[in-house]
């Protein structure tokens, strides 16, 4: 078998057979590319990271240059072309006609991987948690737990090694994370393509396989030069008051039992205890039918008088809405009478399931007409009511029915769905939310976290926050690195759906979110005692104290890619303990915070300190860093964070 490529400073052609190079083209030296019959060695400034390619090709398959790009083989049943592009190289596979069903390349998890999208179990670093192969595809993944990703999802990865891994849109990519050696850690990255459900291709279309490598000094280099390459910065900033002070949801507390004067209550109560609002949200169960975009009569007689009311005490008013209409709905025959509902390739509408109904139809944002209709109907209810904004929830891929079809081009479904849905939802301001993106960094709307449950562990409780909330931010978690600087935190205290939070880990859960770009309540504080309302209003002061510094962070993510909240490693990208510290994050370059998230059987808290001087808040203690430090006599109102000491 002949898969030997070699790039080197000039460009030579060499025939010959084992291991001898096929052929050698130009390339800077810090940034060279080797395929050998097993792996390609990407040498970079940090060493070689190595990717097994080429897996699903015939063992006695022999490649012929073809001269396209910088470099060619043709294997018959697929070719790869690799090129060089700036500080990357891009590696596409094409099957032929009638050959290969699969294309699949392996990179090897060498370092610290970080990056991909969400997942109930958050990483961090990414080779920290095996995952079996799926579908990447924006997800809502506490439908299929520790199966599916989540709604914001991005096929963009870096490394500690200064390497970062990006797959074209075009890919129809299958992903998984798997585990070689039996060891509980992932060794490879594996990137599938395959024209099989939920993708779909064109008739004719060829199955390809694209990605490019990229390397720099580090995480934090290849991350500053390859994301710009890629990826848009947001064009403004969403709402300062959603950013200043708290979002007030009715969910949690009540579920779907929401009325009017239950709203009311709801909200007079947060005023009457002492707390700010951003807003008061309607959630769940307000219309008459399930995307009917009407409210009951019976339980909402008066919305304009409602929100009115509301509007007059000091709260904005927004209200929980969604792409689904449940098939007993009038909107339901007109909106499958004028094609606006996804349909199978026959052309008749397909129904879904989700968690508010057995049968619905789900709008077709790629649909202009479809989006449009969907919307103005938002407009006009806010038109009739005075409400003032909305909360978008759902919008993921996976609600898709089986056998869909879509209106936009289909070498980029089913993910252009969420972005087409997230580009809609952005035409009602900056004051909005959505619970999805892909590819989508641009809009300055806020990106809420799916989610989360009411408990302490990593499997989507209290320590899944910051690592989520690092992913989906610009760059670094994982929001974060995946270029979505306004991140807004589920609930505080989780969605109690089933148990609601102990005091403790409400507090806690409080605690953790004061330095984030936005607060979220729905389980009421003062329900708890008093103790809990004070220690929530302390939250609200400190996060109200640091707003200006929220405010310009997020002004700055528009013209940088430096995050609003950013890893530790950001500032020593370089050290282990920086790479791996999963439970800290920085807000700036001058702010470090270090959240409680466990039960204080101890009263002690590891810190690690970037370099340079901290001072921890509240007792003056000063640590150096780089290195770690131990934070004593933790009580239940710590709230740990430092500040850089300037000379």
């Amino acid at each position: 078998m002949q898969r030997c490529l070699a790039w080197m400073a000039v460009a030579v052609v060499v025939a010959g057979g084992g291991c001898e190079p096929l052929l050698r083209v130009s390339n800077a030296p810090h940034n060279t590319l080797t395929l050998d019959p097993i792996t390609m060695h990407f040498v970079h400034a940090q060493g070689e990271a190595h990717v097994r390619w080429g897996l699903t090709l015939p063992e006695d398959a022999e490649g012929v240059p073809c001269g396209e790009g910088d470099s060619c083989l043709d294997f018959g049943v697929a070719k790869v072309v690799v090129s060089v592009e700036d500080h990357c190289q891009k590696v596409s596979w094409t099957a032929a006609e009638g050959g290969l069903a699969e294309l699949q390349d392996c990179v090897l998890l060498e370092g610290h991987w970080f990056g991909g999208g969400e997942q109930v179990k958050q990483p961090w670093p990414l080779e920290k948690q095996p995952r079996k192969e799926t579908a990447f595809v924006t997800s809502d993944m506490l439908q299929k737990r520790n199966q599916w990703y989540g709604g914001v999802t991005e096929a963009y990865w870096v490394s500690s090694q200064g390497v970062a891994v990006k797959v074209e849109e075009q890919t129809p990519l299958f992903l998984s994370v798997p585990d070689t050696d039996d060891d509980s850690t992932a060794d490879e990255l594996c990137l599938s393509a395959r024209h099989q459900p939920p993708f779909v291709a064109a008739p004719g279309s060829p199955l390809t396989l694209t990605y490019f490598l990229c390397s720099a000094d580090d995480v934090r280099k290849v991350h500053e030069a390859t994301f710009p390459k890629f990826f848009s910065l947001p064009e403004a900033t969403p709402d300062a008051r959603m950013i200043r002070d708290p979002v007030w949801s009715t969910w949690a507390e009540y579920h779907k039992h929401v009325n009017d004067s239950r709203v009311l209550d709801f909200a007079r109560a947060v005023s009457q205890h002492g707390f700010n609002n951003s807003q008061v949200e309607i959630d769940d169960d307000w219309e008459t039918c399930y995307g009917e975009a009407v409210f009951k009569p019976d339980s909402f007689p008066d919305p304009r008088g409602l929100v009115d009311q509301l509007h007059s005490e000091g709260f904005r008013v927004t209200l929980w809405v969604h792409p689904f209409i449940n098939n007993n709905c009038p909107a339901f025959t007109l909106a499958d009478q004028q094609g606006y509902l996804a349909k199978d390739s026959s052309g008749s509408t397909q129904l879904t399931h989700w968690w508010d109904g057995t049968k619905a139809g789900i709008v077709d944002f790629t649909n202009a007409e479809a989006a449009a209709w969907w919307a103005q109907r938002l407009l006009d209810l806010q038109q009739d009511t005075g409400i003032d904004s909305f909360k978008f929830d759902a919008g993921e891929a996976s609600w898709l029915p089986e056998n869909y079809t879509l209106q936009a081009d289909e070498t980029f479904w089913p993910n252009i769905y969420t972005m087409k849905y997230v580009e809609t939802a952005a035409k009602f301001g900056n004051m909005i939310e959505v619970r999805v993106g892909h590819r989508t960094q641009h809009l300055p709307v806020f990106v809420r976290m799916l989610d989360k449950d009411s408990n302490w562990s990593y499997e989507n409780g209290l320590k899944t926050l910051v690592p989520s909330f690092c992913i989906l931010m610009k760059p670094t978690f994982l929001p974060g690195l995946l270029g979505y600087p306004f991140v807004l935190p589920d609930m505080i205290g989780g969605n109690a759906y089933v148990l609601r939070p102990s005091k403790e880990l409400f507090v806690r859960w409080a605690q953790a979110n004061a330095f984030m770009p936005a607060l979220q309540f729905s389980i009421l504080p003062w329900d708890y005692d008093e103790e809990v309302t004070e220690l929530c209003q302390e939250v609200t002061r400190l996060h109200a104290e640091f707003a200006p510094l929220l405010l310009n962070l997020a002004e700055e993510a528009t013209v940088s890619v430096a995050p609003m909240m950013r890893p530790t490693w950001w500032l020593c990208p370089t050290l282990e303990d920086c790479l791996t510290a999963d439970q800290q994050f920085l807000v700036g370059d001058d702010l470090l915070v270090a959240p409680v998230v466990k039960h204080i059987d101890a009263d002690t808290l590891d810190v690690v300190l970037p370099p340079g001087e901290w001072k921890q808040a509240g007792t003056g203690l000063v640590g150096s860093g780089p290195g770690t430090i131990t934070v004593a006599n933790i009580t239940l109102d710590s709230i740990v964070y430092f500040t850089r000491v300037t000379s």
